[in-house]
């Protein structure tokens, strides 16, 4: 397995690397231009002052190509392969450097054969006649100096050609001055490895670099894997990962949301862990009824007083079991899904208030209770799911119906709203006590009290599952009077236009 260190000095090394052998290839190029280019200057130079000497010795009688040669011999460049030939006759100088095939020693040849050696002008480097710097010095030049490749004692040589007229003869004089190419070679390449030795040596000091400023600045980041580690290693009860405060904002943002995710696993588990075991006390409770009264029915029989009441309790006891699964297998599928199952639209909530009442009250436990409606003239769009709020609504009115007197009264009122539309299921029961109001949504919550009626504790946790999937807010609060309780629904406003910009019509 690759380390993130290794990736990412891999990362920058590469481009890095790249950048240094496009330098280098640039760095031994222009080595080579610049040395190859010296070279042939140095070619063209020696031989006009090799040409120079030989026509002071004409004119003067000054024997002056002895001091030249030996002026222009030196360690770097050396000039020890040179040839004067006047005519077809070797003056001084190397047998073997022969004038060019195209030479001709006949007298009369005045007309230069080949163009001049040109080198890149630059402000250091003066206007020249016929490759001199003084004009008088080319009087007589038929063939200014050029460069030309022949071979020398078997090996390659770059060669400079000056063809000239001497003093008082028509016969020409060929002055040639050779430098080995393979010294040329041997030259640059011993250039070119300092090129590499140096890219090597900057290539390994900057993997040295950047692999320890990597590790530098990836110290917090092993830092979180090595507390992560050990908390794999060792379990404990709240995992949590800590950096120092200098530590970048990329490493806290990191550690926070593992701490966060830490911490909703937590409560996720410890409500898995509460929600199973309430779950299975509750589910306990009717089975131990029915066993109780099946040994009953075995013992009396289901024709005795004692088997008929058996068989009550029992039914009572399946009614109770059927509504305690319907209602875990609601709540299961709420925690699955996270937002409603379809496409939130507007919805009038007065025809559904309506709609809701009219079915309660024509139930029997309800005969003996006023149970009122409360609506403006107008509709009252809200933004939701129909469904869910027919089931919030109905929930909330069958609460206020089961805990109220048997002679009580239940208000449902539908109230427009600048924060949005409200639904408000007011009773004159007796109520709960400030702090429980925010209990009672807890699951299998069920308050202490001895005249409360038969239940599981999950229909108000259901009631706020719906309204968060939708966006609506539910709470408990106190009667207007002072007496009972009155439940809360805020929901999400209807969009006061459609898409297409035009009103959106009353349901």
């Amino acid at each position: 397995m690759t380390s993130l260190r290794a990736r990412l000095t891999s990362a920058v090394m590469m481009p890095l690397l790249a950048l240094a052998i496009t330098f280098g290839g640039i760095t031994c190029w222009m080595i080579h231009r610049t040395f190859s280019m010296t070279s042939d200057r140095i070619l063209v130079g020696s031989v006009t002052t090799i040409s120079r000497a030989v026509l002071a010795r004409e004119s003067a009688g000054v024997e002056l190509l002895p001091f030249a040669v030996h002026l222009l011999d030196n360690p770097t460049t050396p000039v020890s392969h040179y040839s004067v030939f006047i005519g077809d006759r070797l003056v001084s100088g190397t047998a073997g450097l022969h004038p060019p095939g195209d030479y001709d020693p006949q007298a009369g040849t005045r007309q230069p054969l080949h163009p001049p050696a040109h080198f890149p002008n630059s402000f250091r480097y003066p206007r020249l006649t016929r490759g001199y710097v003084d004009a008088h010095d080319a009087r007589g030049v038929l063939q200014p100096a050029y460069l030309r490749y022949t071979t020398l004692e078997g090996r390659p040589v770059r060669v400079a050609t000056e063809i000239r007229l001497l003093s008082n003869s028509d016969v020409p004089a060929v002055i040639q001055v050779a430098d080995f190419l393979d010294d040329r070679r041997a030259y640059e390449q011993s250039y070119f490895l300092r090129v590499l030795s140096a890219g090597v040596l900057v290539a390994m000091i900057a993997l040295l670099l950047f692999y320890g400023a990597i590790t530098w600045g990836l110290q917090p980041f092993a830092s979180l894997t090595r507390q992560i580690d050990d908390a794999r290693r060792h379990p404990i009860a709240n995992i949590r990962v800590a950096l120092d405060h200098k530590a970048p904002r990329e490493a806290q943002l990191l550690a926070n949301a593992f701490n966060d995710l830490m911490v909703r696993t937590e409560r996720a588990t410890e409500s898995l862990r509460q929600f199973t075991a309430n779950a299975s006390h509750q589910l306990r409770t009717p089975l131990a009824i029915m066993r109780v009264h099946m040994d009953v029915l075995r013992g009396y029989g289901a024709a005795s007083r004692e088997g008929t009441m058996a068989l009550a309790d029992i039914g009572a006891a399946v009614d109770s079991l059927e509504r305690l699964l319907a209602q875990l297998i609601a709540l299961a599928r709420l925690d699955e899904q996270q937002e409603g199952s379809g496409q939130p639209g507007s919805f009038d909530l007065v025809p559904l208030a309506a709609e809701i009442v009219a079915n309660r009250v024509a139930q029997p436990d309800a005969s003996t209770m006023d149970i009122g409606l409360e609506t403006p003239e107008g509709p009252v769009m809200a933004l939701g799911e129909e469904s869910l709020a027919r089931e919030m609504m109905a929930n909330l009115l069958d609460n206020a119906i089961r805990y109220n007197r048997a002679d009580g009264m239940v208000t449902l009122r539908v109230l427009p709203q600048k924060s949005g539309p409200v639904v408000e299921i007011e009773d004159d029961g007796p109520g709960l006590p400030p702090e429980e109001r925010e209990k009672v949504w807890e699951r299998f919550y069920r308050v202490p009290r001895a005249d409360t009626p038969p239940g599981h504790g999950l229909g108000l946790p259901i009631v706020r599952a719906l309204g968060a999937k939708m966006g609506a807010e539910t709470f408990l609060t106190e009667g207007e009077r002072g007496r009972g309780l009155k439940a809360v629904i805020t929901f999400r406003p209807a969009p006061a236009e459609n898409s297409s910009g035009g009103e959106i019509p009353a349901v």
